[in-house]
């Protein structure tokens, strides 16, 4: 699910606060829930506190530039973080994945964090892709 800001004609920017969803993510413990955009815009914190808070909740790269990843948060423990880290390209609308993923190997993380930012977490939450 898309949470935080977005700016494409016809978006409610309203219902992007991840908050929404914490009575859905503590009611349904076995269901994952990856927050595409990983809390975009002014919503960043709250994603990634409900990542590290909830065993559950992960957060998606789709859209989000690597090189920005330790701005946008900055509050937190990067390499903790990025253990709740989802790899995704946003293709069609953002192209050179592998420009990102580059860049995602550039921000100094442990090898093992980036393999699993790259194909292990999403894996283990949809153990049916076979990756």
């Amino acid at each position: 699910m898309t949470v935080g800001t977005s700016s494409f004609p016809g978006s409610r920017t309203r219902f992007g606060d991840p908050a929404l969803l914490l009575d859905d993510i503590e009611d349904f413990p076995d269901v994952q829930f990856v927050f595409a955009h990983g809390g975009r815009g002014w919503w960043y914190d709250t994603a990634a506190f409900l990542a590290l808070s909830k065993p559950n909740v992960w957060l998606d790269l789709a859209g989000l530039p690597p090189k920005k990843l330790p701005e946008y948060y900055s509050r937190f423990g990067l390499p903790r973080l990025a253990t709740k880290w989802i790899f995704g390209t946003d293709w069609p609308g953002v192209p050179g994945a592998s420009r990102n993923v580059a860049a995602l190997r550039e921000l100094g993380l442990p090898a093992d964090t980036v393999r699993a930012v790259l194909s292990g977490n999403a894996a283990k939450i949809s153990p049916g892709l076979g990756v």
